[in-house]
């Protein structure tokens, strides 16, 4: 093996050159190691681009047309009619009332069914994590609403829930709880709660698996150790299991905020944001303006605010994000 210095001055290592059988054997070693990088990454590629091309489709082209159209003015029909307007748009949204009314029944929203969800799921998690024959089945029908289509959930209620066609309110009179027997879904006073309840039975599955599979994770040594030392259940769960809950709830939090927060099918079915706003959001006032008003630059507008309160929130609960406790 011989050492030889480059002629030139840019590089000041050797360069080492294997002369010989061993060193065509190295060289064909290198190449064929080369080929099967190569290889794999082609491969790679091929599995990763149809995902990759859809995600660019229907998640990143959308987002980055709703950003350009929220400083245009346009009708929707014809892209020659497309005007800039700058922050026009954004100046507009300070005085709408109707906006603002729909960011109070997003954060209104928000909170409920967050707070309903994870404690709900937190209290499955708790009582399914202990040995008993029906366990699993019971975690399979609580999951089972995460799966359906919001579409679907949406129709279903609001047929359930209709005074003339649905049967909780001839049920409700059949038992003499005429109180309860009112039309929820047009009533002002109700809409919001009763819209809260069902996204929370649409989303406590999801939560509860979630709750479980860390549940799962944890040594039963510590549970071992908080009983001999007498500690009881509640003992338990209160100074050993919800510490080490804590990244998981934080994380849990994200993905409810940024769900409850983009809340838009079943508001859009079951109420189309009535009666007179009271259930308006801001993806369903966004839409109104966009489709029916025919104003999509101001509707994109909308959901660019939404955009960045949700990044913004979502900054911040991953920069204080607890660490997961081992």
């Amino acid at each position: 093996m011989a050492t030889r210095w480059p002629l030139s001055l840019e590089s000041a290592a050797p360069v080492l050159t294997v002369s010989g059988p061993a060193g065509v054997c190295m060289r064909t070693r290198f190449m064929r190691s080369k080929g099967a990088l190569s290889s794999a990454g082609f491969a790679a590629f091929l599995f990763l681009f149809p995902g990759l091309f859809f995600y660019v489709c229907f998640e990143i082209v959308p987002l980055v047309g709703t950003t350009v159209l929220s400083f245009t003015n346009w009708n929707g029909f014809d892209f020659r009619q497309i005007k800039l307007s700058g922050f026009g748009n954004f100046s507009e949204i300070t005085k709408d009332h109707v906006f603002w009314l729909s960011l109070l029944h997003n954060v209104i929203f928000t909170a409920g069914s967050l707070t309903l969800r994870l404690g709900v799921a937190l209290m499955l998690a708790l009582i399914l994590d202990q040995s008993f024959p029906a366990a699993n089945f019971i975690r399979g029908v609580y999951l089972l609403p995460t799966v359906l289509s919001l579409v679907t959930i949406g129709v279903t209620f609001k047929l359930a829930l209709s005074p003339t066609l649905g049967f909780i309110v001839p049920f409700f009179k059949a038992i003499g709880l005429k109180a309860l027997a009112i039309d929820n879904l047009g009533n002002s006073k109700t809409v919001m709660q009763t819209l809260v309840l069902i996204d929370t039975w649409c989303g406590v599955g999801l939560f509860m698996f979630l709750f479980t599979s860390k549940l799962m994770t944890i040594n039963q040594d510590l549970h071992e150790a908080a009983k001999v030392s007498g500690a009881n259940v509640f003992q338990d769960i209160w100074y050993v299991t919800l510490p080490l809950l804590k990244a998981t709830t934080a994380m849990i939090m994200l993905i409810g905020v940024i769900e409850s927060f983009k809340i838009f099918p079943t508001v859009y079915i079951m109420t189309n944001g009535g009666p007179w706003h009271s259930s308006e959001v801001l993806s369903s006032w966004a839409y109104f303006q966009a489709f029916t008003a025919n104003r999509v630059g101001y509707g994109s507008s909308i959901l660019f605010v939404q955009l960045i309160i949700t990044v913004i929130f979502a900054f911040i609960q991953t920069k204080y994000q607890p660490r997961e406790i081992e």
